[in-house]
């Protein structure tokens, strides 16, 4: 009854966001009076700065069981579980309400930077990002940052330093753009969003010589992600956060709703290194997985018994799991490549058909953290009174073990049609005849379905419990 109920839930949301596409929700004025009021987003920045304080805090002087320490589980049972679910509706609001780069703006006010991103920031930055995030959850699997509250807040000051850095010497929102490991992850999953901000008329914008939306105005400071409206390439790097809105001296600025994953396939430049990250994560979502069920120590073992140590052994599976979706990929796009009536190269057909991962990626990101949100669903109840408390008193979980794999198979069969479903949209848009697009999906398609049966595997398998 209760899964009844959440798919009519999710039925009707989408239901909703069809009935209302294309619709500019600036029509509504409480909207266009939210957007572009000074309150607006500080209304939202402001609670979120607060709460994340509190986390710092007992991240460094609260327990250091998992289980008992407040800022751990609000981080990681609950924050990072629907963090996702945040991209897929809003895009990329979360990056801007997120604490490290309002510290940032605030330096900024008195540092006063110019200097812009180079065309090495631009063009390298996402690798980078890719390197951090592959060595942040890598560090985790070697030292159980997760577990370890004060290594939480290690790392989260890292971070923090890192974006104070960029900050001081690089304008604007330098480091979200181009180095966050977490705003590489958002920007994929916010290609997912229901919601854009585009210009209403693009020949005013054309004849505007004042570009408020790019320089600021007195009403808002400029676009925190560099963006020239009428040339902005969809909602990777855009925040939401309305300053546009309030800049643009002739109110030409829609915040339209449109299809779920349009931009997927959709988006007019299509980046290697983008679609390198939506396919590497394929690989990290997989590992994690392992890294929660019994056969992992299994397989540590067999790997050490080549004669290496324990974290030798991690780091072996780790880039293993890592190593070979991104091989299989590679051997599909080439296969793909040759089958299209114009080849091309496999690094083309490996770039374009990328973007289709990115539905299965959030959904197995989702469907992995569902089990700690849900079966460990009462300490997150215990970690809001241990604000105040100092330690969780409370744990078990909200719901049947077998509700929550049965949720997490619903998760998967909605991601994986998703990512068919835009494979075949960019096969579409390859090929003039539906056969010939069904044809170079072929080779993606086949290794979704390896990805499928990996999944459900692993979630039938029992997972074990974070600080347990």
């Amino acid at each position: 009854i209760i899964l009844l109920t959440k798919m009519m839930l999710l039925g009707g949301l989408i239901f909703f966001i069809r009935s209302i596409q294309g619709k500019d929700l600036l029509e509504y004025n409480f909207i266009k009076r939210l957007m572009k009021s000074k309150l607006y987003p500080k209304i939202l920045q402001i609670p979120t700065l607060i709460f994340f304080g509190f986390i710092l805090y007992f991240f460094f002087f609260g327990p250091l069981s998992y289980a008992e320490n407040p800022g751990s589980i609000l981080a990681w049972t609950l924050w990072w579980p629907i963090v996702p679910l945040t991209f897929i509706l809003l895009g990329r609001i979360w990056c801007l309400i997120c604490p490290l780069p309002i510290i940032g703006d605030f330096i900024q006010k008195f540092a006063h930077p110019t200097r812009k991103p180079g065309k090495f920031l631009i063009k390298y930055g996402i690798w980078i990002t890719d390197g951090i995030f592959i060595a942040i959850t890598l560090f985790d699997r070697l030292y159980g940052m997760v577990d370890t509250p004060w290594l939480s807040g290690l790392i989260f000051l890292f971070i923090l330093a890192g974006a104070i850095i960029i900050s001081l010497r690089y304008e604007r929102r330098t480091f979200c753009k181009h180095l966050c490991f977490l705003g590489g992850v958002a920007g994929n999953y916010s290609m997912l969003s229901s919601l854009t901000i585009e210009s209403k008329d693009k020949s005013v914008c054309n004849t505007c010589h004042v570009k408020a939306c790019y320089f600021g105005s007195a009403k808002a400071d400029p676009c925190p992600y560099f963006n020239v409206i009428p040339t902005k390439q969809g909602m990777r790097n855009c925040t939401l956060c309305a300053n546009c809105i309030k800049n643009c001296p002739h109110d030409n600025i829609s915040f339209r709703v449109r299809a779920i994953a349009s931009e997927l396939w959709s988006h007019a430049k299509v980046s290697f290194s983008e679609s390198f990250f939506a396919k590497l994560m394929v690989g990290i979502v997989i590992i994690q997985n392992l890294g929660m069920l019994a056969i992992w120590s299994g397989l540590q073992n067999t790997v050490m018994s080549w004669g290496v140590s324990e974290k030798i052994a991690i780091t072996i599976l780790y880039f293993t799991a890592i190593a070979i979706p991104l091989i299989l990929m590679t051997l599909s796009s080439y296969i793909s490549n040759k089958l299209q009536s114009t080849p091309h190269s496999t690094a083309t057909n490996f770039a374009a058909f990328g973007y289709a991962f990115i539905p299965i990626d959030v959904a197995g990101h989702i469907a992995h953290n569902l089990f700690h949100l849900i079966a460990e669903g009462k300490s997150v109840l215990g970690a809001f009174i241990g604000l105040v408390t100092g330690r969780v008193t409370m744990e078990g979980s909200i719901a049947s073990s077998s509700f929550i794999t049965t949720l997490q198979y619903a998760l998967i069969i909605i991601g994986s049609a998703g990512t068919l479903y835009v494979a075949y949209k960019i096969a579409r848009a390859k090929e003039q005849s539906a056969t010939k697009a069904l044809k170079i999906l072929l080779p993606h398609a086949l290794l979704l379905f390896i990805i499928i049966a990996i999944n459900v595997y692993l979630f039938a398998l029992p997972m074990a419990h974070r600080g347990h």
